[in-house]
């Protein structure tokens, strides 16, 4: 077994465990919230799950890198690096909304080459190895829908004050004006919807690596496109995606 190969294994796995640690917490409500310095929440579980993960990662492959949102980034020597998000969506696991998940991304010299999304409270998975498509909940297959037509298309996207805190509010009325119909389902919800074809684009604009670099991969072997726009990004089906940026005043 190559080292690609076992890492992926540990990959898929890591998530498995991880997100099971989180879910375990979210049905008991057995945590302490706290606010870090930008003032969004942080929960113990936040904490201990990211804890949790970097030891068994770093335990299997002690020269990777590593960068999670809680605790920073640890630099390796081998060329990979493990970037992770231990409940993306803390807002919602917080209020017992089961929205959030578990994100594991893999880069190989900074390139996403692998990744996986487990949102725990929805028993529902979906990861990728680029190259080898996308596997949602144990079938391979999974696809970006093929809305052809942004009057025809649903768009996810978050909270307006996100719009706000990144001085993008005239990005927020663009959206609006683009689709044919908004949706909040926003964080790690969203894009599953995308990459399995429930809804047809994703408009963020304020994503951390740990936000989207697991992600990258799913939407790329989902058939997916992704673009950066200044702290942000839009991620939609390829057929919508040079028209929505356009719409958007981005270039794709």
């Amino acid at each position: 077994m190559n080292d690609r190969t076992r890492r992926i294994q540990t990959l898929d796995s890591t998530a498995q465990e991880a997100s099971a640690f989180v879910l375990s917490h979210f049905l008991t409500q057995n945590f302490t919230i706290s606010s870090k310095k930008d003032g969004s929440e942080v929960t113990t579980v936040d904490i201990e799950a990211e804890l949790r993960v970097r030891k068994m990662l770093l335990d299997a492959f002690p020269e990777d890198g590593f960068l999670g949102e809680e605790h920073g980034e640890i630099t390796g020597t081998s060329g990979y690096r493990w970037v992770v998000d231990p409940i993306d969506g803390t807002a919602s696991f917080i209020r017992g909304v089961p929205l959030f998940g578990t994100l594991i991304g893999l880069e190989f010299y900074g390139e996403p080459i692998a990744g996986i999304a487990t949102l725990p409270a929805l028993d529902e998975t979906i990861s990728a190895v680029i190259g080898e498509g996308v596997t949602h909940q144990g079938k391979i297959g999974s696809h970006v829908s093929v809305t052809s037509s942004l009057q025809e298309a649903m768009i996810c996207t978050t909270s307006y004050d996100y719009y706000k805190l990144t001085n993008s509010v005239p990005l927020y009325q663009k959206v609006l004006q683009a689709s044919g119909s908004i949706r909040g389902w926003s964080d790690c919800y969203g894009y599953m919807l995308l990459c399995t074809g429930r809804v047809d684009a994703v408009v963020e604009p304020l994503l951390f690596p740990w936000d989207i670099i697991p992600w990258l991969p799913i939407i790329k072997e989902a058939g997916g496109k992704y673009t950066e726009i200044s702290q942000g990004g839009i991620a939609s089906n390829e057929i919508l995606h040079d028209s929505l940026c356009l719409a958007l005043s981005c270039t794709a």
